[in-house]
């Protein structure tokens, strides 16, 4: 949610995938491509440690894969609902199987995102990433 604070404007801040800057931000890269801006995404979660921009945009990209296999969460914005009737052809099982490592990586002990919303105690995120896992497996079966 934006949040209005002595007339600065504050950053986005939520626990599903679009509700940060970060993912926000990102969909102007996604905007401009196809499936490879997805699997980029995706991969820069499988790498080490996950600092909390990657996995935003990490989440961002598995809801959008999920999406693209008929399992959308009923949040995408306008634009990514577009993008997916555009582009979702291109994502494959094989996509799946990144997104879901995406998810379980940022999900991890070695990922900043989980630590900022552990120490938030908003059980909200970790249901949230719970339905993406189960959205993407669906699509595996």
């Amino acid at each position: 949610m934006t949040v209005h604070r002595e007339g600065r404007l504050m950053g986005a801040w939520g626990y599903l995938p679009f509700e940060n800057d970060d993912a926000l931000d990102w969909l102007d890269e996604l905007e401009g491509g196809g499936g490879d801006v997805i699997r980029r995404a995706l991969a820069k979660a499988n790498n080490g440690y996950v600092d909390a921009p990657e996995g935003s945009i990490a989440i961002a990209a598995a809801d959008i894969t999920a999406a693209c296999q008929g399992n959308p969460s009923g949040d995408l914005p306008e634009n990514v609902a577009d993008w997916v009737t555009a582009h979702g052809a291109e994502l494959t099982a094989e996509d799946v199987e990144l997104a879901l490592e995406a998810v379980g990586r940022v999900a991890g002990e070695e990922s900043e995102l989980a630590e900022l919303w552990d120490d938030a105690d908003e059980p909200g995120w970790r249901e949230s990433l719970s339905d993406l896992t189960e959205r993407l497996r669906t699509a595996l079966q």
